[in-house]
């Protein structure tokens, strides 16, 4: 078994190459529509001839000893970005701030909305803060917020879901559910996907059969997604109890295929594609 020491060192090495890779694939792409993974769960995506972007972050913001990117010139051709949460891992301020003067549109909700305008050069002219149910357009794509389950027994904060319609294709966002109960989401139509971030219970990354993995199984087989894309898997920033990877992976892949066979299950990690 690889140590995580080791898995940390070798993401270092290769983070640069993984980042330029994503983003020529991204810039240059036409016609499939597709996602790519910047980190464990952060996304770039281009969909109907849109280029936008989730929650965008660079391992180098997170981890040290990483070149940081040339953020201005690489993601020139973003169109608008759209935020669910202010953890760590999820919230770039180095990243938004170097693109701050570009002609970006941001969806910030209002329950961050003070951390990103005090930390960051963003106009606020730019900005769009959603609200929770009501739908809104950006070019090709349509978005709706929902007030997302990130509070668990111990803790957590606000967090916006995302429901996201493009070519006739409707895909979900939940962000970092911490709660498994899918009574407290809104009702969505026939899923085309869900980018799935795993987690199974705080601090229980060690254990061979971690607490929340039928409820993590349960929630998702009962959104009954034509797919599952699950995510959020070695983000090194974590302490080695709170890191989910392939192993974690493979287990609640194994459940879900005997819970709910007719959903397709893959997972992506850094670096990665996602046709969409």
């Amino acid at each position: 078994m690889v140590k995580l020491v080791d898995k940390l060192e070798t993401a270092r090495k290769e983070y640069s190459d993984q980042w330029d890779k994503v983003l020529k694939d991204w810039n240059s792409l036409k016609l499939t529509d597709a996602a790519w993974l910047t980190y464990a769960a952060n996304y770039l995506l281009f969909t109907g001839g849109t280029r936008w972007a989730i929650d965008p972050l660079s391992m180098s913001t997170r981890i040290k000893g990483i070149q940081k990117p040339d953020f201005a010139n690489d993601l020139k051709n973003l169109e608008f970005v759209v935020l669910s949460h202010a953890h760590n891992d999820h919230l770039d301020l180095t990243l938004i701030d170097a693109i701050a003067h570009l002609p970006i549109k941001w969806i910030i909700p209002q329950h961050m909305l003070e951390k990103v305008i005090e930390k960051t050069c963003i106009d606020k002219q730019n900005i769009i803060v959603p609200e929770n149910g009501k739908s809104l357009t950006l070019g090709s794509v349509t978005l709706t917020p929902f007030d997302s389950l990130h509070f668990h027994a111990r803790g957590g904060i606000e967090e916006t879901g995302y429901q996201v319609e493009f070519n006739n294709k409707r895909w979900l966002f939940p962000g970092d559910i911490r709660n498994y109960d899918s009574s407290k989401l809104p009702y969505f139509e026939k899923l085309d996907g869900i980018f799935a971030h795993l987690w199974l219970g705080k601090g229980h990354a060690k254990d061979k059969r971690p607490p929340c993995l039928e409820d993590f199984v349960k929630f998702y087989a009962a959104l009954s997604p034509a797919r599952l894309v699950i995510t959020h898997l070695d983000e090194f920033g974590r302490a080695e109890d709170e890191l989910w990877d392939d192993k974690h992976y493979m287990l609640v892949s194994k459940e879900i295929h005997a819970a709910a066979p007719s959903i397709s299950v893959k997972m992506a990690k850094m670096g990665m594609k996602v046709v969409l």
